[in-house]
């Protein structure tokens, strides 16, 4: 009978939290460039852009948190299929 790893390693914590990071990067950088475009720019910042590229950063977030969550559900089926195969 084989060995087999059954169970979570650091490994594959360290995995998903890089997914995780990574994502959560991702979404906060593009939301909040995105934020600062619709807010006015570096002209409008100052005033009132501000609101916006925070609302965008916080929605990036969002974002990022879910796409981090959607790739753990991902990696956990597969790491789980190729456990219990035979």
């Amino acid at each position: 009978m084989k060995n087999r790893n059954i169970g979570n390693t650091a490994t594959d914590d360290y995995v998903v939290g890089l997914f995780y990071g990574g994502f959560v990067l991702i979404g906060m950088s593009i939301g909040a460039f995105i934020g600062f475009m619709i807010g006015g720019g570096r002209e409008e910042f100052l005033v009132t852009g501000w609101v916006e590229t925070l609302i965008g950063t916080a929605t990036g977030l969002v974002l990022g948190v879910g796409l981090g969550l959607i790739s753990h559900g991902v990696f956990s089926y597969k790491s789980r299929k190729s456990i219990y195969k035979l």
